[in-house]
């Protein structure tokens, strides 16, 4: 859906400027959307969620500048070191609960989270970013999620067409930290259809099971 460059803003920060080639066909539904996700992270200002700088339209594309982050994503580094343990899931965790909380308490919620959306700075920070299937609560509720999220980390109720709540974010996030302790998903499937079906059918990996020796507590807490 777009580039993201590492450039260099008018205060000379280093930032990423995540750009969207626009056409003639594509130009209003894609800056509102551009603009409105730039909007949406406006409202946050919290250590655990990415900052952006600004948003416009210029030369042909539309696009937003945000923070540069030196690091990189969960996902990228679940691959290359494989599942964590408690301790080391347990801040990053933490940290994402805290990020969630900022989101939904500006009346947000983020509809995508999953190990690609969170980034990992050299430092340890631990940062949640890509609001782009973010929606605001007072008026999206209605909106089903069908065309939004990622289907392994969606809420079953999600699959009916029910409305994305503070609750759905919260179990995408249960699933993401499945993920990083076991490098696999609680409910998994080839495609949509098959993830929807595993979850009519109740076929859901217990984290107990795929990791008896974690500490109770934390089982718990992710279940």
């Amino acid at each position: 859906f777009a580039k993201v460059y590492r450039a260099r803003d008018a205060l000379k920060r280093d930032v990423a400027l995540k750009l969207f080639p626009v056409t003639p066909e594509n130009t209003a539904a894609l800056t509102s959307r551009v603009l409105r996700e730039g909007s949406l992270l406006a409202k946050i200002n919290h250590r655990n969620v990415v900052v952006v700088h600004g948003v416009e339209r210029s030369s042909g594309f539309v696009g937003m500048w945000m923070e540069f982050i030196h690091g990189r994503t969960m996902e990228d580094e679940l691959r290359a070191r494989g599942p964590l343990s408690a301790e080391e899931a347990t801040p990053i965790g933490v940290d994402l609960c805290q990020a969630l909380a900022a989101v939904h308490g500006r009346g947000l919620v983020h509809r995508d989270i999953k190990a690609q959306n969170v980034m990992r700075e050299a430092g340890g920070r631990t940062v949640l970013m890509d609001f782009g299937a973010g929606t605001e609560l007072a008026t999206g509720l209605r909106k089903p999620i069908d065309t939004a999220g990622t289907p392994l980390y969606l809420a079953p109720e999600l699959f009916d067409g029910r409305p994305a709540t503070r609750a759905s974010d919260i179990y995408s996030l249960g699933v993401l930290l499945f993920r990083m302790v076991t490098c696999e998903y609680p409910v998994d499937g080839a495609d949509r259809s098959q993830i929807e079906q595993a979850h009519r059918e109740g076929r859901v990996t217990r984290l107990r099971d795929a990791r008896p020796d974690l500490p109770g507590g934390f089982i718990q807490t992710v279940e």
